[in-house]
């Protein structure tokens, strides 16, 4: 194969690739900007529930969002407030086009390990399903965050033990949207 055959091979996959990431950007950039109704400068308050998992307490935050420099994703940094103190928290949301999902990456504290997890949006309702094992069982937990009303978040965290037939809740609030 001379030179000349070989680079129209490589101009050809490169344009094929070109033109199949174009043909699913507009897509893509449409889910991606459903994660928009999140910017802006947040202030919540919530309350934490005495559970097995969680402790009686009041929690305040100040969180800004905004978009990255390209728009592909949007990040989110959080100063929280409780009775232990304050913490900071910075996550970063994105839309993965190969799995049709949302995602986050968050980091709770400077120098802390990040976490990854899924996010479901349907509709003005987000969903981060998890979970973990204590004492030999399994513990799902799940938090979502509803904007439903314009400028409002309203947020729940809750979990169960028996799979999902009953729910408790450890943390409540709303959030309240104070400018772009």
């Amino acid at each position: 194969m001379n030179n000349k055959t070989f680079l129209g091979i490589v101009i050809g996959i490169v344009i094929s690739g070109l033109c199949l990431s174009q043909g699913n950007s507009s897509n893509d950039q449409a889910a991606t900007k459903k994660l928009g109704v999140f910017v802006g400068k947040w202030r919540s308050e919530g309350t934490r529930s005495e559970t097995a998992y969680s402790h009686a307490d009041k929690i305040s935050s100040n969180i800004d969002c905004r978009w990255s420099p390209q728009e592909n994703f949007l990040i989110c940094e959080q100063q929280i407030t409780d009775s232990s103190g304050n913490h900071t928290q910075l996550s970063i949301y994105s839309y993965n086009s190969n799995e049709k999902n949302y995602t986050i990456s968050s980091m709770a504290g400077q120098g802390k390990q990040p976490w990854n997890g899924t996010v479901v949006i349907s509709g003005n309702v987000w969903t981060y399903p998890g979970g973990f094992e204590a004492n030999g069982k399994k513990v799902t937990v799940r938090t979502t965050n509803d904007f439903s009303v314009p400028g409002t978040e309203t947020f729940k965290s809750e979990f169960s033990e028996d799979g999902g037939a009953h729910w408790t809740v450890m943390l409540q609030g709303t959030a309240h949207k104070i400018s772009n």
